[in-house]
């Protein structure tokens, strides 16, 4: 099944099973992409390990392009960050998140078209983000 897909410089969203987004880096070399999932993984498995008070920020900044990052930081560590979303992509992004959740993953262009990892790899992590939206201010 093929999802709709979107894309800002770097960065790719897509849309699985009852509309929850899927963002994240797109690469074209696999092996980097299931490195770098590996990483977002593991950050995330170390700062929700101990504390359960442990809490993940979600923000969304603006750049000095205009463009925009998706930061995503525990009490400790930055665990990632998406660069140069622009605001259209944003727009998309934030208007995606009725549920309230998302997917942190990464993305293969291969000749198939793109691969998201989550569906082929499991590999990803869901995010619970009720305030994100409010967080945006454009």
């Amino acid at each position: 099944m093929a999802y709709p897909s979107f894309f800002s410089g770097e960065i790719a969203l897509t849309f699985l099973g009852d509309n929850i987004p899927a963002i994240g880096p797109k690469f074209t070399d696999r092996e980097e992409a299931v490195l770098t999932a590996r990483r977002y993984l593991q950050g995330i498995n170390q700062m929700a390990g101990g504390n359960r008070n442990n809490t993940l920020k979600i923000a969304f900044k603006r750049q000095a392009d205009g463009r925009y990052s998706l930061v995503m930081e525990g009490s400790r560590q930055l665990i990632g960050k998406l660069q140069d979303l622009d605001e259209l992509f944003m727009k998309r992004f934030l208007k995606s998140l009725k549920k309230k959740l998302f997917i942190l993953t990464c993305f293969v262009e291969g000749v198939d078209g793109l691969e998201c990892l989550v569906l082929t790899e499991g590999l990803g992590a869901v995010f619970y983000a009720p305030c994100a939206v409010k967080s945006w201010r454009p």
